[in-house]
């Protein structure tokens, strides 16, 4: 009978395995530590970019609160969707 480890030798992980794929690399020498920030992940984001990333966000609210928040973007001379980020950044987490 064969031993469970040399029937599975080739299913071990890779030593690089917890690095996204597009991670550089140093000369074959590992990541490139400046990209990591000291982290290993297998995120989208290996590094900190200099700015986040814009995504879509659809919300359904009263018709009260969109006019309050046009009328405050048009008062700062802003987009509504400036108004709206600050007002979610200010938010303290939970």
């Amino acid at each position: 009978m064969t031993p469970p480890e040399a029937s599975r030798a080739g299913l071990r992980k890779a030593p690089d395995a917890d690095l996204h794929p597009s991670t550089p690399v140093d000369a074959g020498h590992g990541p490139d530590p400046a990209w990591l920030s000291g982290r290993s992940s297998t995120a989208d984001s290996v590094g900190m970019p200099d700015k986040d990333k814009q995504v879509t966000l659809e919300i359904t609210l009263p018709k009260s609160l969109r006019k309050a928040v046009r009328q405050e973007a048009k008062r700062r001379g802003v987009s509504v969707d400036d108004v709206v980020v600050e007002a979610l950044r200010d938010r303290p987490s939970r």
